[in-house]
């Protein structure tokens, strides 16, 4: 299906936000997600369910100084 993600286009093949993330490349890193506009906690990702269209905003805290 495709998504938006950080105002691009992708195409992704799981559904469960997780996942999606897994395959966007942010496996690993800290991050919070928007989907739609609307946060969604933490907590909420193993049950959370993306749909063809979804506009992803993945934000992560920049260190420096």
């Amino acid at each position: 299906m495709d998504v938006i993600c950080n105002g691009d286009r992708v195409s992704v093949d799981a559904e469960r936000l997780p996942e999606v993330l897994d395959s966007l490349g942010f496996a690993d890193r800290r991050v919070v997600v928007a989907v739609n506009e609307t946060f969604v906690a933490k907590e909420e990702w193993p049950s959370y369910r993306v749909r063809a269209g979804d506009r992803l905003d993945v934000l992560s805290a920049i260190e420096g100084g």
